[in-house]
């Protein structure tokens, strides 16, 4: 049987670890990798009847107190039937190619992401990605969600989703 005082010291001893618990969490909050963003913008382009190209831009934000360098980004796109298609990310040289032959994409907002670019604590980088994609445009313009995924050098990753 516990005893009042007994329960009274346990009370308090429960007490001062969560409270030293919640400082420690509290104080170490910028020693993990966060990256907040979202997606500004989607232009997508038919390539052939059965192909299209989306070129992404998009913003992210380092919340950290560490150094996020890009390993690269995935892009992928689920479709109004709920399957999933992951596109092959287009290279700089590449990207600079069909924003120049196709123009009907517009003009180009931001620098291509690469690897090794870099995001500072407490900064942020607006950048653009583009990837191709084997479903017709009409498909890739219905689509339910379009997700960029970004890899950091150490192994992290972080979803940017565009909101509709």
């Amino acid at each position: 049987m516990i005893t009042k005082q007994t329960a009274i010291f346990v009370g308090i001893g429960v007490l001062i670890i969560a409270a030293i618990l919640s400082v420690t969490l509290y104080s170490t909050r910028g020693s993990h990798l966060t990256l907040e963003g979202k997606v500004l913008k989607v232009r997508t382009l038919a390539t052939d009847e059965k192909n299209s190209i989306a070129v992404i831009d998009f913003r992210v934000t380092n919340r950290s107190d560490l150094l996020f360098v890009t390993q690269g980004a995935d892009v992928t796109v689920k479709g109004p039937d709920g399957k999933e298609i992951t596109g092959d990310t287009i290279a700089r040289t590449d990207i600079d190619r069909v924003m120049d032959y196709y123009k009907v994409l517009g003009p180009k907002y931001n620098q291509t992401l690469i690897m090794r670019d870099k995001v500072a604590p407490g900064e942020s980088m607006d950048r653009m990605v583009a990837a191709t994609f084997p479903i017709p445009e009409a498909e890739l313009e219905k689509r339910a969600k379009l997700t960029v995924r970004l890899h950091d050098v150490d192994g992290a990753t972080f979803d940017l989703s565009e909101s509709r």
